[in-house]
């Protein structure tokens, strides 16, 4: 942590200084060097919130920001900083926010920065607290029915965003572009790590612009209970809960049709598979979040 702490002040420096990732200007989906790209996504669009009782996420407006340079690039939330590349590799040093906050928030800056972006052992639910009331549900003597409470009744300890540092690996072909990543807590929110793996293909024909992506997530211990454990304060009929690591798989499909110099059409679509260390949680009602965005973007 100590390294890992040292890393990301450097990154910091990095920032300071304005260098930036080198990039060439006739590069299909490349940022020239040292300039700013903003855009903002205006359409119709919605992420699922798996939260039991807690409505799903509107997507209007989505707004995109990317920065290249010679060392540093800015892509969304996300703060980097090359520290060594060839023609098919780099390895970067890198800061992004946490996402998992973005269920219990509802203005998280991640719920408008949407693409940032195995075998799992079932989660353990311990003794049910005692002392709790109960409804009659009528019919068989002894048949009773939980009183449970929705997720936004219930004093909930709140989920914060942590801040995430680490290091990116990148490996491209002309088949298929491969990406490694892995970051740790720097902030003591929940002092957990995540690892991220995914495998994309990126086609350009004409006006068209598509990308797709499988992948998957591995969480630690430290970062599944933090955002969907259950703790005896917040516990109801259902009990306290804690869950091992977890393995998320993700898939992720991305066009783009260019209108003019200034607007695109865009239709994103991301799909994330909940592993049961996750769906088991009592806060959780649904093993999946889809997120579905269409419109227009606009470049500034």
């Amino acid at each position: 942590m100590i390294l890992l702490r040292a890393l990301i002040a450097a990154l910091a420096s990095a920032v300071l200084a304005g260098s930036a990732l080198a990039c060439s200007p006739d590069t299909e989906d490349c940022v020239e060097i040292g300039k700013w790209d903003v855009s903002l996504g205006i359409g119709a669009g919605v992420r699922t919130n798996p939260l039991e009782a807690t409505p799903d996420i509107p997507l209007f407006l989505l707004p995109q920001i990317n920065y290249n340079g010679e060392r540093f690039f800015i892509q969304n939330l996300d703060f980097g900083v090359i520290l060594w590349e060839n023609e098919t590799q780099q390895l970067n040093l890198f800061a992004t926010p946490s996402y998992d906050q973005v269920y219990f928030h509802r203005w998280s800056p991640s719920n408008f920065f949407v693409d940032a972006s195995g075998f799992a052992t079932t989660g353990k639910t311990t003794d049910e607290p005692e002392n709790l009331p109960v409804i009659d549900a009528g019919g068989d003597k002894g048949l009773v029915e939980p009183a449970f409470r929705d997720v936004q009744e219930r004093d909930l300890r709140d989920r914060r965003m942590a801040g995430l540092g680490g290091f990116e690996y990148s490996f491209s072909t002309d088949l298929v572009d491969f990406q490694l990543q892995y970051v740790s807590d720097f902030t003591g929110i929940h002092h957990g790590d995540e690892v991220r793996v995914s495998l994309a293909k990126n086609w350009v024909n004409g006006r068209h612009r598509v990308s797709t992506s499988i992948g998957a997530i591995w969480q630690s211990s430290e970062v599944v209970n933090y955002y969907y454990g259950v703790t005896l304060p917040e516990a109801d009929l259902r009990g306290t809960y804690s869950a091992d690591a977890a393995l998320t798989p993700t898939a992720r499909l991305d066009w783009n049709y260019q209108l003019t110099e200034r607007w695109d059409l865009r239709f994103l679509a991301n799909y994330r598979q909940l592993p049961d260390e996750i769906s088991a949680s009592p806060l959780i009602n649904d093993n999946k979040v889809i997120t579905v965005f269409i419109g227009g973007v606009y470049h500034f």
